[in-house]
Order: structure tokens, then sequence, then C-alpha cells
């Protein structure tokens, strides 16, 4: 299966350094979002490496030639699901190397980059894969690009809007968490979160193995 996520990264070495455009613009086009943009870069260089791999896997025809070897299919499935977690992490130096540069040239571009907000980033990353990749792996790289736009442009647009349309956080979410005390933490929280990310993960592994064990190649 290390193989299978090492055979990912070098179908898409080019990504890297499209990967660092992107995470300069990102940085430029997130400001309204404080610190917290550093979970918007993350999660979208991250998912964009998601794409470009599946669509670098169909052009190649990889996924004809992984069916014809002895390889199981919860291992392509798997590996697939794994590679967010690399993608995540490759975006992490990205964010860091642009973020230090605005800092040295224009200081108020800069932000703060924390592990709580890159963790938070890496499981948007797991989230918005979860829901790709069933899909994918039912329909194929082209067809399912068309909900990848979705995906990517929606959150784009998200992570624009949501400082604008919050500009303070709402008091029925203190409520909310009032009544839950093991929650009321920022760490329980954050296990909650990551909880439920794990549970949508897994579901979609399951879809994703069912509906790839069907497809006709």
């Amino acid at each position: 299966m290390t193989y299978l996520v090492l055979k990912d990264l070098l179908l898409q070495k080019r990504m890297l350094i499209l990967g660092f455009v992107y995470a300069f613009f990102f940085h430029f086009t997130f400001q309204g979002m404080g610190d917290k943009k550093i979970v918007s870069i993350v999660a979208m260089i991250g998912y964009l490496f998601v794409m470009m791999g599946a669509g670098w896997e169909e052009k190649n025809s990889s996924d004809k030639l992984w069916n014809s070897l002895p390889v199981p299919k919860w291992k392509i499935v798997g590996a697939k699901y794994l590679s967010p977690l690399v993608y995540g992490a490759i975006a992490i130096p990205m964010c860091w190397i642009a973020n230090l540069v605005f800092y040295l040239v224009s200081p108020e571009y800069s932000t703060s980059i924390t592990v709580p907000y890159v963790i938070i980033g890496i499981l948007v990353v797991m989230f918005l894969s979860s829901l790709f990749l069933p899909v994918f792996f039912a329909l194929g790289y082209t067809k399912a690009r068309y909900m990848h736009f979705a995906l990517f442009f929606g959150v784009f647009f998200l992570a624009n809007m949501i400082p604008r349309l919050f500009p303070e956080k709402p008091a029925w979410v203190d409520a909310l968490f009032a009544k839950l005390p093991a929650l009321s933490s920022g760490l329980g929280i954050g296990i909650f979160f990551a909880a439920c990310v794990a549970v949508i993960v897994a579901i979609s592994f399951v879809a994703s193995l069912y509906l790839y064990r069907r497809r006709e190649f």
C-alpha cells in the first residue's frame, strides 16, 4: 500500500511547483480569515493533490494496469484514503514558506501557523476526499470531476464568505457546547470533530470498495 501512495506522488511531482503557486495565491486571497486561513490553505492544496492524482491516474490508465495485477482492491482503495494525509503533510511546508516570504516582504499578509489549525486543515482534506472518492471509484475521474469542481469552488467561496457572514461566533455555539461538558474545551471539540471525520472516512471507504468491485473496466 505504501508503494501505491508513492506511485500517486510520482505521477504528480510537477504538482509540487503548482502547489507553491497556490500557497502564495491562497495566502493573499484568504486575508479576511485571519489566522484561520491556514485551515483553508492546507485543505485546498491537499484536495488539489487528490484531484490531480485521480486525473493523472486515469490519463495513464493506471486503474486498468493495477486491475490486471494480483493486487487486492482494498489496497488500491486504501491507498487513495491514505494519500490525503500525505498531501496535507506536503501542504504544510508550502504554507510555511509562502508565509515566511509574505512576512519578509509584506508582514500584514503573514499569519500564525499553529498545530491545531494545521490538523483541522488535514481533517478537512480527509472529509472532502471522502465525499469525492466513492464517486471516483464508481464512475472514474472524467465523470467525477464535475463533483470536484463543485466541492473545490464551494470550499473556496465558503472560506471567503464565513468571516463576512459570521464576524463573531454565534451565541448558539456556546449554548450548544455548554450542554455538552465533555466537549466544552477546545480539545474536546477537536476530538469530537476528528471522530466525526473518522466515521465519515470509514463509511466512505466501505462505499468506495463496494463500488470499485462492481465497476467494469
